[in-house]
């Protein structure tokens, strides 16, 4: 059975973040966006299950790259990519975001929508 992605965590913006963005140079790159924050934290952990389920989808092997990113290490892209709450899912091609949704959106559907 083919087997899909697993999402990459990284809490700050890194050479490892940049090497991973950059491996993947002809694949959507979709980013949750998380907090340690009390507020937000079992939500975001709560949608990290999820987000594992879609990146591991074997449809999206060649298409996307997934990552799980600290909202407090990736400020400026946050704020570039319109995240105002958390979890939100944004998706990238090359540095221009395509997309975001915030947590509770139909993750699979609208990742399926962005792959086709």
């Amino acid at each position: 059975m083919a087997q899909g992605n697993v999402v990459r965590t990284f809490q700050t913006k890194d050479h490892h973040f940049d090497t991973f963005k950059n491996n993947a140079p002809n694949k959507l790159l979709v980013c949750q966006f998380s907090s340690n924050d009390s507020m937000f934290k079992d939500l975001c952990v709560s949608m990290k299950t999820t987000f594992e389920e879609v990146a591991a989808n074997a449809n999206f092997k060649d298409k996307a790259a997934f990552c799980e990113l600290n909202v407090n290490g990736f400020k400026e892209l946050a704020k570039e990519s319109g995240v105002e709450a958390y979890p939100t899912f944004v998706v990238l091609k090359g540095d221009k975001p395509m997309g975001k949704m915030h947590a509770g959106a139909p993750v699979l559907y609208y990742m399926t929508r962005l792959s086709s």
